[in-house]
């Protein structure tokens, strides 16, 4: 993924407050990774759509505003980590 910046600080109380224990931007999708799947589940149901659950792990497309037809090669890789 293009330019990939950590930025789990972002994951705490101080940043965004999601709750995550990771979060990476990249310029196509931004991946989140959540302590368990029910907290990953959770913020999943909440962006709809926009998003993409594997186990933990959670790909957003909200931020990256990747288009919709890259989203099935991201959740292939995902799927093939997992």
């Amino acid at each position: 993924m293009p330019h990939p910046k950590d930025r789990s600080v972002d994951c705490g109380p101080d940043g965004l407050g999601l709750g995550c224990s990771e979060l990476i931007a990249t310029d196509a999708v931004t991946v989140y990774v959540f302590p368990d799947e029910t907290s990953a589940s959770d913020i999943a149901q909440t962006w709809g759509g926009q998003s993409y659950r594997r186990g933990a792990v959670v790909l957003n497309y909200l931020e990256a505003k990747t288009p919709a037809a890259d989203r099935p090669g991201y959740e292939k890789a995902l799927d093939r980590l997992g």
